[in-house]
């Protein structure tokens, strides 16, 4: 993989199914009505799996071969289209979750996209489409276009051809085995996207695999700088250990946290070292005089096993409490992470004492959602509850829509 935000990367070839829309369980599903009404029998999951992200052709050909449906094909084509929508029309185009914000976030940013996928192209179209982002994609390539199919590389290569680019500048996001084979027989860089949907799939092939769309923008673009009325949120950089001690050294810093004051330039050294650089946690500057006064950041949250959720973090000098800063900075980082990354619950957790923290995420608009008791340490071994806010994907938007007088 080209290394984060290096501006080398600039073209992003993406899968349909099973990355931008929720559709591998839609095929199982008609698939299967289709065989029970005409031979009696359905199919596993498990044999299933072998078709995805590859090209209707390729998987009636298997089916005529495995349940003996030559003399019917035909019939049985029309059939499972009917049956598929069928489905569309009850349920929608259900996009896979963060996939919209992603290509809107990489679109704004400059790169060039398309989607190569094994679908036939009117199912692209209808689908990009329904989700409003036809015109984030340069070219729309569908596998039905390609000499031979998915885990062969015709498809990614004739993409990059349409789109004028080297296969070496290009990057796949595939959530299939298939489609992780061909693009690195493409000479492409490949994103691996594990999703549940999509069944049990080897990925290994791929340079990287992640378990949420929300991982992707930080992985191909970095940390972004962030911009308020007063601050800068920029990535922390080497030379912020001075100032990181400055603020770090503080003892009333550090009543409310399960970290100590630091002793020394040298453990602000090893901080910076190991919990800052190259970490998703921005070093928060005001602009009025560039001096660094705080931190925060999106970690993953240990008490949720859901991959597209993000927690809070932050921490602010003593000499900036009180002005309102921190509620900025988070504003700002909340922001980014529902309506760039696509996260779909934001969660922060505070010492029952720090009343602060808690002002700043009631700010925020973050809902309650429990206590554990005796769940937390601070740093000197104070044992104090622990309290959850958080804020769903749905909830940030309604609040948002609800200030501006619904005119969003």
């Amino acid at each position: 993989m080209p290394a984060k935000g290096g501006g080398l990367l600039k073209t992003i070839l993406f899968d349909m199914d099973g990355v931008l829309v929720q559709t591998e369980r839609m095929h199982f599903t008609a698939l299967n009505a289709v065989l029970a009404q005409a031979v009696g029998r359905t199919m596993d999951w498990g044999y299933y799996a072998q078709f995805v992200g590859s090209t209707n052709a390729h998987t009636w050909q298997a089916l005529a071969r495995d349940f003996c449906l030559s003399d019917q094909l035909d019939g049985l084509k029309t059939a499972y289209t009917q049956e598929k929508v069928r489905i569309l029309e009850r349920d929608g185009h259900q996009p896979v979750a963060g996939a919209p914000e992603l290509v809107r976030a990489l679109w704004r940013r400059g790169y060039g996209m398309a989607v190569a996928s094994s679908s036939p192209m009117e199912e692209i179209t209808a689908a990009m489409q329904a989700l409003g982002l036809t015109a984030c994609f340069r070219e729309m390539v569908s596998g039905e276009m390609a000499a031979h199919p998915k885990p062969a590389p015709d498809i990614f290569r004739l993409t990059a051809e349409r789109l004028g680019v080297s296969p070496a500048d290009c990057v796949v996001i595939e959530d299939s085995a298939n489609g992780v084979r061909a693009a690195k027989a493409a000479g492409m860089a490949c994103i691996g996207f594990r999703n549940p949907d999509s069944g049990t799939q080897d990925l290994s092939p791929a340079d990287l695999v992640l378990d949420a769309l929300c991982d992707v923008l930080h992985e191909i673009d970095g940390l972004p700088q962030l911009q308020t009325d007063r601050l800068s949120l920029r990535p922390f950089h080497q030379d912020d250990a001075q100032a990181l001690y400055a603020l770090c050294s503080d003892p009333e810093l550090c009543v409310m946290t399960d970290w100590g004051p630091h002793t020394s330039i040298q453990e602000s050294e090893k901080a910076l070292r190991e919990v800052f650089l190259g970490t998703d946690t921005w070093a928060v500057v005001r602009r009025l005089d560039g001096r660094l006064i705080g931190a925060v950041g999106l970690g993953r949250d240990p008490k949720r096993d859901n991959p597209a959720a993000r927690m809070l973090g932050y921490w602010l000098g003593r000499p900036y409490w009180g002005l309102g800063y921190m509620t900025e900075a988070a504003q700002a980082v909340r922001a980014y992470a529902f309506e760039e990354m696509g996260i779909q619950l934001l969660s922060a957790y505070y010492f029952s004492a720090n009343t602060r923290s808690q002002r700043v995420l009631e700010k925020l608009g973050m809902r309650y959602e429990g206590r554990l008791r005796a769940g937390g340490r601070t740093w000197d071994g104070q044992i104090c509850d622990d309290v959850c806010l958080c804020q769903t994907r749905a909830e940030y938007i309604q609040d948002r829509e609800d200030a501006a007088g619904g005119n969003l």
